[in-house]
């Protein structure tokens, strides 16, 4: 494959990514003013528009995955720290691209047989999996399977309950959000009270 193809390819998944993380969404009609291609290049390099938001959606799920990983396993962060750093960096991205959940449902409509890279390379992901379940067992100070799985998903529900209240309220209930999550300092504040529940033992 020559490098002008391999270039007009890659042009497009930029574009197609830039466009996407900026609004949530992106046309063809932007595609091909943006990255100066005419739709039978897409159509050559993706298949379809699906195929390739199929590509952008893998593209945030590896970034996503390459940070959380790069925190989890930096020697220079106590286990706490880690967890903090970890839900806040989980936080902050999904603050950041709201959006690229509702791309996953639009293409999960679309093609039944998807399955999402960002729940399989961060929810479902046994690597990530097994290294805060340690921090976890090691820290509450029991084997409890089902507890250090409980906690587990505790996690998860504070970090996306929190995403998803702020959501409703913002769009449903205009001007009555409790919590400032735009504020650093009460965002630490939830996320230092939150991984202190999970780092003790009584459910």
């Amino acid at each position: 494959m020559s490098n002008q193809v391999l270039d007009t390819r890659s042009k497009i998944l930029k574009v197609a990514v830039d466009i996407v993380g900026l609004k949530g969404e992106v046309t063809i009609r932007e595609l091909t003013e943006q990255a100066g291609v005419n739709v039978a290049a897409i159509n050559y390099h993706f298949g379809n528009k699906n195929n390739l938001l199929k590509e952008v959606e893998n593209y945030y799920s590896e970034l996503l995955y390459t940070m959380q990983k790069g925190i989890l396993v930096n020697t220079e962060l106590s286990s706490k720290e880690k967890l903090i750093q970890w839900s806040k960096n989980l936080l902050e991205f999904m603050f950041k691209f709201p959006a690229l959940i509702e791309l996953i449902v639009d293409i999960s409509t679309e093609d039944k047989t998807y399955n999402p890279t960002l729940i399989q390379r961060i929810y479902h992901n046994e690597e990530i999996r097994k290294i805060i379940e340690e921090i976890i067992k090691d820290n509450i100070g029991t084997a409890d399977v089902k507890l250090i799985k409980y906690k587990y998903l505790q996690i998860f529900s504070g970090i996306v309950g929190l995403v998803v209240n702020h959501v409703i309220l913002d769009t449903y209930i205009q001007g009555n959000n409790e919590m400032d999550i735009n504020g650093q300092e009460e965002l630490n504040q939830y996320i230092e009270l939150l991984i202190n529940s999970i780092l003790t033992k009584s459910v």
